[in-house]
């Protein structure tokens, strides 16, 4: 299949902020191994805490248990072994607090040999911003944030350096039960689970970063008013996911738009380990661009999504990903099946290439007499069953509405095949369970269909709001 164009520079992350070269460096920080307030420069409030070089882990770790409203924390510029994991937790009243390095590339924290898990840990503050460093080898977590109501991480890098394996830390950049969120300009690289993982939070923004080679580029999970834009992602297994698990804390997601960004060569074998939740990113399929996943509500449109070994776009029910049908979580609001998910205006190139995964051995028998997979592949399973009058109240699903709002649709992505390996308008049959593939293109789809578009998300920090349309004016947004 042929390729209208590969990745060029449109959305390209600028790697590291420029500062002057008369910033004032370690001297100004003293000799001793305590944080001081002084020192400075034009890029630095003048009385930002610089930490000792020469101690730095005892210096950070100081700088964290004393830490007050307003401080920005300087990170130094070089690279530094980290002994063991940076935290800041439940610091009552502490609003508004930075920590920030030199540069992306300037300011590296090693945590090969670190005695914690995470790198940098921050849990119930709020109105943090993360900036002009990198967090590399961490054992779990790069840098994780957990209950914090305003994050603005940019600029940042969490890498694992070697081999691709499930040795690897799991997440990257990683805001969880959170709200108010931004990251932007940052890079991420080697995550055996997500690069960028934004979980059962609500008002986020992603946008201008790159994620390579993770298991997941980006991942969208259990979170509502989502708005993912202007990324590169490339070299994943999966590059961007958009996701509900059952995980029975009752926060389940909706409202996410994926849109103008560049996801391509998403082939990466599945490095990450097996999850506790048979739906994991363990299941991804080497060779995926976008993956929504029983959640609802999902606009992924204008994005070119290019050289995949997969299919290019696939919506499915927790029951095909996970092999088994899910009611434990029903009661707390988790639904198997994905509704209202429209696919738009996307530019797709090549794909099915070397379909491949434990996930895709089905799809692969199913689609071979209809000459392979297709690029947009919706399972159809979940529809069958909720539209079932037998099937529907044994899963808790309740039927399609019969206006449509909860189809999934795809128009105007190109001369591409649809697939569904269920025919959402079957009557399901709960003995055979036999699948019934169909393909075809544009007007011939069953899932040929729109939906009304979703509205953008933004997210307010230190009583400042981010988003398209409110800081952010570019062509992307237009859209």
């Amino acid at each position: 299949m042929n390729k209208p164009y590969l990745a060029g520079g449109r959305g390209r992350v600028a790697a590291v902020v420029a500062l002057s070269t008369s910033l004032a460096l370690l001297s100004a920080c003293g000799g001793d191994s305590s944080s001081r307030r002084g020192g400075g420069g034009p890029s630095f409030p003048a009385d930002a805490i610089f930490l000792d070089a020469e101690d730095l882990t005892t210096s950070a770790k100081e700088a964290l248990i004393n830490i007050e409203s307003g401080d920005v924390i300087v990170f130094p510029d070089g690279e530094f072994a980290i002994e063991d994991t940076l935290s800041l937790i439940n610091a009552t009243g502490v609003s508004n607090i930075t920590l920030r390095g030199y540069g992306r590339e300037r300011t590296v924290l090693d945590f090969s040999d670190s005695s914690g898990g995470d790198g940098i840990y921050i849990e119930g503050v709020s109105n943090v911003t993360i900036r002009d460093l990198t967090v590399i080898e961490a054992a779990n977590n790069a840098i994780k944030l957990k209950g914090v109501n305003g994050i603005h991480i940019h600029h940042t890098g969490t890498e694992w350096r070697g081999e691709l394996n499930e040795e690897n830390g799991a997440y990257g950049l990683y805001p969880v039960e959170s709200q108010n969120i931004l990251i932007e300009h940052s890079y991420v690289r080697g995550s055996a689970d997500a690069g960028i993982y934004v979980g059962q939070s609500q008002n986020i923004v992603v946008r201008h970063n790159e994620a390579v080679e993770n298991v997941a580029g980006i991942e969208i999970e259990n979170s509502t008013n989502a708005d993912v834009y202007s990324n590169i992602a490339r070299g994943n297994t999966g590059g961007v996911l958009i996701f509900d698990l059952p995980i029975g804390n009752g926060i389940y997601g909706s409202t996410v738009r994926v849109f103008d960004n560049e996801v391509f060569s998403n082939n990466t074998d599945n490095f990450a380990n097996q999850s506790s939740n048979p739906a994991g990113v363990h299941i991804v399929p080497p060779g995926t661009g976008v993956i929504v996943l029983s959640t609802r509500d999902v606009e992924i449109y204008n994005n070119m999504i290019d050289d995949h070994d997969g299919s290019a776009v696939i919506v499915s029910s927790y029951m095909i990903a996970s092999q088994t049908p899910e009611t434990s979580a029903i009661a707390d609001g988790f639904r198997s099946v994905p509704r209202n998910v429209y696919i738009h205006d996307n530019n797709i190139g090549s794909f099915a290439n070397d379909p491949r995964g434990d996930l895709m051995q089905m799809v692969i028998m199913a689609f071979e007499a209809f000459g392979g997979i297709p690029a947009i592949l919706y399972d159809g399973l979940g529809q069958a069953i909720a539209n079932d009058p037998v099937a529907g109240p044994v899963f808790s699903e309740v039927p399609f509405a019969s206006d449509g709002s909860d189809n999934i649709c795809a128009q105007n992505n190109g001369a591409v095949s649809l697939g569904y390996l269920y025919q959402p308008g079957m009557t399901f049959d709960p003995v055979t369970m036999d699948p019934m593939p169909g393909i075809g293109q544009g007007n011939n789809s069953l899932i040929n269909c729109f939906q009304p578009r979703l509205p953008a998300a933004s997210a307010t920090i230190n009583g400042v709001e981010y988003g398209c349309g409110i800081d952010d004016n570019s062509a992307a947004c237009a859209l």
